[in-house]
């Protein structure tokens, strides 16, 4: 495993493995041992450590709530790491805690009802409708009776676990490597999103499901974690060619973009069908070439999760947030926006060869031919979306920064940068991008560029102590007007120009400009 993780490594890829919380409780076992030595799992109610099932068997659960916790984390992680598996990131799963008995495994009776906390945590007045039949609370979980640090019930700390497991594995993944860690969780809460991205969890392999993640993708923006995806083909059930083709084609815009399934389901790996494989280069050479404009809307989402009233703070976008006079955008769940300038809108329905869109006010621009596909916005219209395509709308008035697609970030980072402007009514539009290393933990050398475009001319102002990248070296301008035919950056006669009347594309080439430098871009 060590030769194969260092080819990767080699290759510019990254190795994440799963791990769960439960500690299996035997003999001998120096993860066990530790902790009983430090005394940090979760008790039952009368004191003894808490024993339940997962994966390996019987287990114990490290209690977050304990600050001892946090370092026998750290040891168990850094003795994995440093002596087994040289891995990259983690993926801490059953994490709610999930539990395969229903409450203790070893108590013979589950939970029984009990007064001694001022209220009966087994049976509380507003119990939820659990697993949707109002199953008892402690189903697939621990007893609510249980105690945490200082005896804090589990009652009232059930849904921190996810929050303190993954600020607990950020902090040790970040010592380890002295880089931006990277850990997704299946349990969050809110503050997660500081420390960890999220995936969906078992999601089902059906057309339904496919098109409720968007909903999720979409409220986990609000909940302030950006980084979020479900399970790409499904994972409960058996996929089929079309829903993975379908799939992926939503999927590849996720934050987290991951295909992942249920041990004993088929195989659904992107390469199992022709067709599939050929929508997946498709879609996923886009979402890699745009990899600088997602980039920067997540410098944006962290660097202005303070301000609730920047809408820039999430990556993805239901289309109200855009457009909060249009009452149309409300209840749209079956479309949505990447920033404020790429709109997605997927097919959601088996056997469907076509897609209603709605289009709000604005110009609008087909992402594959770049030609205007509304001028004024504000309709919905019916879109050609055979098995093979997905419809991708650019808005007017917006500076969007690319890359050439590549087979890793590694190789696509290397590569020139490109601007693709999509001009509004008034023939404006603005946009930014910021660069660093991309792992630092305090970047010391860093690029943020903010372009703006009116009157025939384009300009950007540059700010931060500067970052070594690959030049900018094309700008592509859609809905020009006019008949241009010469154009001008920093004075200097643009070589490489091109323009088509009929598509109103203007496109600049060869710039060869260092992007740190300001720039100012004219054509007449």
């Amino acid at each position: 495993m060590k030769i194969f993780i260092s080819h990767l490594h080699a290759n510019g890829q990254h190795y994440v493995v799963m791990t769960d919380p439960g500690i299996h409780n035997a003999s001998g076992y120096e993860p066990w041992e530790e902790g009983l030595k430090e005394d940090i799992f979760v008790k039952d109610k009368n004191g003894k450590i808490f024993i339940g099932k997962l994966w390996p068997g019987f287990t114990a659960y490290p209690d977050f709530l304990n600050p001892k916790t946090f370092e026998y984390w750290e040891q168990q992680l850094i003795n994995f790491i440093e002596h087994l598996l040289p891995v990259d990131g983690l993926w801490i799963d059953m994490n709610e805690i999930s539990n395969l008995c229903t409450g203790a495994c070893l108590a013979g009776k589950g939970m029984r009802e009990d007064q001694r906390f001022g209220f009966n945590p087994v049976s509380p007045p507003y119990a939820i409708n659990n697993y949707l039949q109002k199953a008892p609370l402690n189903t697939s979980t621990l007893d609510m009776d249980c105690k945490h640090y200082q005896k804090l019930l589990e009652y009232n700390t059930h849904n921190l676990y996810g929050l303190m497991e993954g600020k607990a594995t950020r902090r040790v993944m970040e010592k380890v490597h002295q880089e931006r860690s990277f850990v997704i969780s299946r349990s969050s809460f809110p503050g997660a999103g500081m420390h960890v991205g999220k995936f969906l969890g078992d999601i089902h392999s059906i057309f339904y499901d496919m098109y409720i993640s968007i909903s999720g993708i979409l409220n986990f923006q609000l909940f302030g974690i950006p980084m979020v995806g479900a399970d790409i083909c499904g994972f409960k059930l058996n996929t089929t060619e079309e829903l993975c083709g379908r799939w992926i084609q939503i999927g590849a815009f996720y934050t987290f973009s991951r295909d992942h399934t249920e041990k004993g389901t088929l195989s659904q790996e992107l390469y199992r069908w022709d067709s599939v494989a050929a929508i997946a280069r498709k879609v996923l050479s886009i979402r890699y070439s745009l990899l600088p404009y997602y980039y920067t809307l997540f410098y944006k989402a962290h660097r202005e999760v303070s301000n609730l009233n920047a809408p820039s703070a999430t990556v993805l976008r239901p289309l109200f947030f855009e457009f909060p006079d249009d009452p149309s955008t409300y209840p749209i769940d079956r479309q949505f926006l990447v920033g404020s300038a790429v709109m997605i809108s997927p097919v959601l329905e088996q056997g469907a060869t076509s897609v209603k869109a709605y289009f709000p006010q604005g110009v609008w621009y087909d992402f594959y031919n770049q030609t205007i596909f509304t001028g004024k916005g504000k309709v919905s219209k019916t879109l050609p979306a055979p098995f093979d395509h997905v419809p991708i709308h650019l808005r007017g008035g917006s500076v969007i920064p690319m890359q050439a697609a590549a087979n890793t970030t590694v190789s696509g980072r290397k590569t020139n940068f490109t601007l693709l402007v999509a001009l509004n009514s008034s023939e404006s539009a603005s946009g930014d991008v910021y660069v660093d290393d991309g792992v630092s933990l305090q970047p010391n050398k860093w690029l943020y560029v903010e372009y703006t475009v009116r009157s025939s001319m384009l300009k950007s102002v540059v700010s931060g102590p500067g970052y070594e990248c690959p030049p900018l070296n094309m700008i592509t301008i859609l809905g020009v007007g006019g008949n241009p035919s010469k154009a001008f950056c920093n004075g200097k006669e643009v070589k490489e120009f091109m323009f088509n009347k009929t598509t109103q594309v203007l496109q600049l080439g060869g710039l060869n400009t260092l992007l740190g430098v300001p720039i100012t871009v004219t054509w007449e």
